[in-house]
Parts: C-alpha cells; sequence; structure tokens
C-alpha cells in the first residue's frame, strides 16, 4: 500500500505544481489609464483629492475616470460628480454619482461614451457640486477628438 502511495505523490506534486504555475502567471494587462487632471477640492472644511483619467475602450470609445480620495479628517456634505458631454452617447455606466466623501476614504466613478459617427470632436465636462445648494466646488473640461482612427485627447 506504501508503495502505491509513493507512486502517485510523484504525479500529484507535478500536477499541483502546474496549477499553481499557471494560477500565478501575470495576466495579461488591457489598456491602462491616462492622467488627464489631478487637483485639490475644498468643501467646508472636508479636504479631497480629485483625479480624472481616461482610457479607450475601443477605437471611437473612452472610458473616464474620476477618482476622490479624502485627505483630511473631515467628511464632505453631500456631493454630486457630473460628467457632461457634447459629441457622445453613453455606452456604459451613468453620468453621474452621489454621495459623500468620507475620511481616510477612496470613491472611484467611471462612465464610457462613443463618439459619434458624425463627430470629428467631443468634450467632456466634469463637474463636482454640493446637493445641497448646487454650489460649484470644482470642474474641468476634456477635449477629444478623432485622430487616426482612435478618439484622443487633447492636450
Amino acid at each position: 500500500m506504501r508503495r502505491h502511495a509513493l507512486a502517485i505523490a510523484p504525479a500529484l506534486t507535478a500536477a499541483l505544481l502546474v496549477t499553481l504555475g499557471s494560477a500565478c502567471q501575470k495576466q495579461a494587462t488591457g489598456p491602462t489609464l491616462s492622467p488627464a487632471v489631478t487637483d485639490t477640492v475644498q468643501d467646508q472644511g472636508a479636504t479631497f483629492k480629485v483625479e480624472v483619467s481616461w482610457q479607450n475602450k475601443a477605437a471611437d470609445e473612452v472610458e473616464v475616470v474620476v477618482e476622490m480620495t479624502a485627505t483630511g479628517i473631515e467628511q464632505t456634505d453631500n456631493l454630486v460628480v457630473d460628467v457632461k458631454t457634447g459629441g457622445f452617447v453613453i455606452t456604459e455606466g451613468v453620468p453621474d454619482w452621489t454621495g459623500f466623501v468620507l475620511p481616510r476614504e477612496h470613491y472611484t466613478h467611471r462612465v464610457s461614451y462613443k463618439m459619434l459617427d458624425d463627430q470629428d470632436q467631443g468634450r467632456m465636462t466634469v463637474s463636482i457640486r454640493r446637493t445641497l445648494d448646487s454650489s460649484m466646488l470644482w470642474g474641468t473640461e476634456l477635449l477629444f477628438q478623432r485622430e487616426g482612427g482612435q478618439v484622443r485627447l487633447v492636450p
């Protein structure tokens, strides 16, 4: 019986190593985010960092990512992050995010847009407002252009 167990052990060890080896392989990476704007926003004593990035999802489609990270120990009022566009149509996600930026927390809002077929340029306006009184806290505008079959951010 012991001899039989010893004969099976190398086969099991080899199968285990193959399984572990394939599980540890590095995954193929997709498109990476390209930074567009980084800023710090203040809201009645609360401070948070805003990073707006983008990446191509397809030749004529881009994903915009708005990340907010609290840098202080105060909570913000209830906020709305809104991504408005011209020359694009939404393909994935929702254009707005509503919530509080809590101390030591990180929030990510993602939304994808396709440039309209009859457009060579598109515009995205990202704004952050207080929900209570609609006060504008921060905003930026991103201009995209179709070049060589790809949609690109205009610097």
